[in-house]
Order: structure tokens, then C-alpha cells, then sequence
């Protein structure tokens, strides 16, 4: 079998998490404000935003949502030496800048010559933006 190729690739800018260099609560173990990511690295995906970015009112203002997936070649991620997990951030999808984090990941394409999955589905969406800095 051959290998599954994107039908519209783009430039997709990932930053890692960076556990070590991150103010957590001693209580409750969590980033304090916001968690510090490494150096983005570039890899190409296809993106799938499964909505348009929706505008929802709340008590405290106006809040920008976001969702949707990039769909990843295994075979980029190991050139570019990175696997997408859950947390990392991604920085930019083509042209477009965002401030979106990977909630999940799903392995895909499990092609008996591969040996094991040739596709990585990361689903993304916004987390607190108005506690983010500005991307």
C-alpha cells in the first residue's frame, strides 16, 4: 500500500509544552496564568476547523470559541523529530495565526505495510482566550 498523502497540506507552526520552566500552584498543580511552551517547529497538516470561529456571550464579555482538527503524516512528524501531543499549542495554521491547544489525539491509516498507524488527528480548540497573551 502506499503512503496516504494530504489532499491540501499547509505549514503548521506547533509549540511543546514546557513543563520545566512553568509556574505551577503547589495546591493544585496547575500552570499559574500561563504555561510556557518551547520554540514552535514547523511540520505540514491539513486543517479542519469542524466550526466557524463562534462569538458566545457571557457574564464576563464577549468569547471567541474555536474547534476543529489538523491532520498530521506520521512520516512528517518523524522527519521534523516531533510528535504532536496533548497541550501543545499551535501557533500557526497557513497563513491564519492562532492561539489554539491539542485537547486529543487519534492514531489513523493502520496500512499493514506501515507497521502501526501512518496518520496522527489532532483535535484542538480554544482554552480560556482571554487569559492568553495575545498571539
Amino acid at each position: 500500500m502506499p503512503l496516504p498523502n494530504l489532499i491540501h497540506p499547509c505549514a503548521i507552526k506547533v509549540s511543546r509544552l514546557n513543563k520545566a520552566s512553568t509556574y505551577y500552584d503547589e495546591d493544585t498543580r496547575e500552570p499559574i496564568q500561563q504555561a510556557e511552551h518551547y520554540s514552535a517547529v514547523t511540520v505540514q497538516g491539513q486543517v479542519s476547523w469542524v466550526g466557524s470561529v463562534v462569538a458566545e456571550a457571557t457574564k464576563g464579555g464577549l468569547i471567541e470559541n474555536a474547534q476543529g482538527y489538523v491532520l498530521f503524516r506520521k512520516v512528517d512528524l518523524d522527519a521534523a523529530s516531533f510528535m504532536i501531543a496533548i497541550n501543545d499549542c499551535i501557533v500557526q495554521m497557513g497563513h491564519v495565526v492562532s492561539n489554539v491547544y491539542v485537547d486529543k489525539v487519534v492514531w489513523l491509516g493502520h496500512y499493514p505495510d506501515q507497521s502501526g498507524p501512518s496518520l496522527v488527528k489532532a483535535f484542538f480548540s480554544d482554552r480560556s482566550p482571554s487569559k492568553q497573551a495575545r498571539a
